[in-house]
């Protein structure tokens, strides 16, 4: 497991890629509780890991690919990593409703006989092999969106003049460099992503990057003294968690 989870990607994003990974191989154990003819356990088993899977999904991977992906639909389709994040999105999705749907139709009499599967046991393998395509996919987007990034360069600040002095925060795999910086009054902060797609958003809202990727650039100029606390909607959250940051603006911030 440690060979495939990054350490500095999130909490998060590590415990849902061992999930599914455990929940893939939870499945291909009920396939051969199937071959041993204990139909009940597979039964129990297989419906088990896809009823638990719409927990991941609606707490964890809908809204991440809501805040990530999806807003830069259907223009970004051209980049293979928003590209591989869709196709991944929508496999993932028919493979959980057709779970559902073969769990209503083995395991239940709610639907017409009509609409009820044959041959079941070609559906489920079927199911299986989507399954861990999907895991797959899950996979690869997961070691692009965390995979470790060059070391960040060290904050720079431009002395040519003090009402056009900068400070640059670097923005690489699941963290901000520095994350906190201390500038004075008057100071722009450029924010530069040298990995992976992020972005820059405030905790209360008062200013918010479109999503960046490699070599992209967001600034703001702070006038006013004050703490503000950002963080990046992808691989963060407010309050300082995981991908965050603070800039602290004070008067004599600097020699």
């Amino acid at each position: 497991m440690n060979i495939i989870l990054i350490s500095n990607a999130p909490a998060s994003a590590n415990l849902n890629l061992a999930a599914q990974l455990l929940m893939g191989s939870a499945l291909v154990v009920g396939m051969f509780l199937a071959r041993r003819k204990l139909f009940r356990a597979h039964a129990v088993c297989q419906s088990l890991v896809v009823l638990i899977n719409l927990i991941p999904i609606s707490i964890y991977m809908l809204p991440v690919f809501g805040r990530g992906v999806l807003p830069t639909l259907p223009g970004s389709l051209g980049d293979r990593f928003y590209l591989v994040s869709t196709i991944h999105a929508a496999l993932g999705l028919v493979a959980e409703v057709f779970g559902l749907y073969i769990i209503l139709s083995a395991g239940t009499k709610l639907l017409p006989q009509a609409l009820r599967l044959e041959n079941y046991k070609r559906w489920m393998r079927a199911e299986l092999a989507l399954w861990w395509l999907v895991i797959a996919l899950g996979a690869g987007v997961y070691l692009v969106w965390y995979q470790k990034g060059d070391e960040p360069a060290p904050p720079v600040v431009n002395k040519a003049s003090r009402e056009s002095l900068t400070a640059t925060v670097t923005l690489s795999n699941n963290r901000f460099e520095p994350r906190e910086l201390t500038i004075e009054p008057g100071m722009v902060v450029v924010w530069k992503d040298v990995a992976g797609p992020h972005t820059v958003r405030s905790d209360d809202g008062s200013f918010e990057s479109p999503i960046l990727t490699a070599g992209q650039e967001f600034n703001r100029k702070f006038e006013n003294e004050g703490r503000y606390p950002y963080f990046c909607t992808l691989h963060g959250s407010a309050g300082g968690h995981e991908m965050a940051g603070v800039i602290i603006v004070a008067r004599h911030a600097r020699p």
